[in-house]
């Protein structure tokens, strides 16, 4: 008979076990547009752009902004959570104390009523048997959804700092495209006044002086509108810094800054695996969910429960505490579901169901990842090979146009052949600052996506491993 119940007990054992299942995602031995190189070193990344002004941005970001303050709360909360669902591990011991004063009524033929104390003071203690996992596994489900929560903070700081660092190089685009509308305003005016010397002196006409009139307004009306793009934001970022909404500082930026910038390599995918915090955000809750999935599994079974108390009963105070008032009990007990119309069975079934989700959201968050960094990728060689072409550019148009410059002042070419080339020669740079810029929001994002990293100089998840 002894025999027959462990054999029970392991059957019903088996019964409970849950199968682990994959997300069969093919991770390629290297990414198809990477770059020759080893991974980057990508601890507290934004510091390869050798910006101090950047550098103190970031670090009052991560100081002063609510979104990361938010998650560190998050983060405590899920810490909180798991220590509920680790004592559920331990047994519980209560102290009860009752102090009664009661009045009863004596039976017939005496006829009267005495009036009597009862007091007692007993510690309680009770434990459930894990038997089949159920708090175990509610217990690892904590701890993943803390892991998670954790990751989750992380990829909220990685999102504020890649914003920040990707507005602040818009912005610093935006700010050489002031100066080079402040330059184009100075070089019309420069042109207005030779056209009204040789008007003055009869070699140009007044259809001429208009136009260069009308080209010299078109760009002193840009310059506001850019200064309004600048200001929106300058105040944009000084949100995600925690700062009132108002103008930044800009750091320095030469026209060889993109030349020295050192060179990326992105290193293996199944790097990327371990290094991106919403992957393993993702992982983690794959893992809680799965263990919750063991937990409403084990609630089909038995519960067993042990309790124990030991303490004084007496009806006088003053003798509570005598040997002859000491009173225990032990028991055990057992409650096991018999019929819930199909309830436990659908909750399984959810949490089955819940599972199965999470691995496909894991499946689609590794394919997006990897998305995202063979795009980056790709859009570098483009951006780097559309530099190179609109530099070349740049010094054709540049060297037409002094000519063409210096034979309208002869009288050889038409005005309008040089106020031409003068607008190609300034939308050729500003679309080199356009696409200098696309480098360098294309880096920040390339190392959003490779999953840069952080140094947690501010503590938020110290001891919280």
């Amino acid at each position: 008979m002894r025999y027959l119940s462990v054999l029970l007990i392991l059957v019903i054992i088996g019964c409970a076990h849950v199968v682990r299942e994959e997300a069969g995602v093919d991770v390629p031995g290297a990414f198809k547009n990477a770059p020759s190189g080893t991974a980057p070193e990508l601890s507290r990344w934004w510091q390869d752009f050798n910006d101090p002004v950047l550098d103190g941005l970031v670090e009052e970001a991560l100081q002063s902004n609510h979104d990361i303050r938010l998650a560190t709360e998050r983060v405590i909360e899920a810490r909180a959570g798991l220590g509920i669902s680790r004592a559920d591990l331990f047994p519980t011991v209560n102290l009860q104390a009752d102090l009664s004063r009661q009045r009863q009524s004596l039976s017939m033929p005496q006829g009267g009523s005495y009036i009597f104390d009862a007091f007692s003071l007993t510690p309680v203690a009770s434990y459930e048997l894990d038997i089949w996992g159920r708090l175990s596994s509610a217990e690892r489900a904590s701890r993943e959804r803390l892991v998670s929560s954790m990751e989750a903070g992380r990829t909220v700081i990685h999102t504020v700092i890649a914003d920040l660092v990707g507005l602040y190089f818009q912005r610093i685009g935006l700010e050489r495209k002031i100066e080079l509308a402040h330059l184009r305003v100075q070089n019309l005016k420069r042109t207005l006044r030779i056209i009204k010397g040789r008007y003055r002196r009869g070699l140009a006409s007044y259809l001429d002086l208009l136009q260069a009139e009308t080209q010299l307004s078109e760009a002193e009306v840009a310059v506001p509108a850019l200064r309004r793009q600048a200001m929106e934001l300058s105040q944009r970022i000084s949100i995600i810094a925690g700062r009132y909404p108002d103008e930044i500082e800009l750091g320095d930026i030469d026209a060889d800054y993109i030349g020295r910038l050192e060179p990326i390599g992105a290193g293996l995918p199944s790097d990327l695996l371990l290094r991106r915090p919403d992957l393993r955000e993702e992982r983690a809750r794959m893992e809680a969910v799965f263990e919750e999935l063991k937990v409403a599994r084990a609630k089909r079974f038995p519960q067993i429960t042990l309790t124990g108390r030991y303490g004084w009963s007496s009806d006088a105070l003053h003798s509570l505490f005598r040997p002859e008032s000491v009173i225990w009990q032990v028991s055990a007990g057992i409650l096991t579901p018999l019929f819930d119309a199909g309830r436990l069975r659908a909750s399984e079934e959810a949490a089955l169901s819940r599972y199965r989700q999470a691995i496909i959201s894991y499946a689609k968050t590794v394919l997006q990842a990897f998305y995202e960094v063979e795009n980056a990728l790709m859009k570098r060689q483009r951006l780097y090979e559309e530099r190179d072409r609109l530099m070349g550019l740049l010094k054709q148009v540049k060297k037409t146009y002094d000519v063409s410059m210096s034979r309208y002042q002869r009288g050889l070419v038409d005005l309008l052949r040089v106020l031409e080339l003068e607008r190609r020669l300034f939308q050729t740079r500003e679309r080199l600052i356009d696409v200098e810029t696309g480098i360098l929001t294309n880096r920040v994002f390339l190392y959003r996506a490779l999953g840069g990293t952080w140094t947690d100089k501010e503590g938020l998840y110290e001891g919280m491993g």
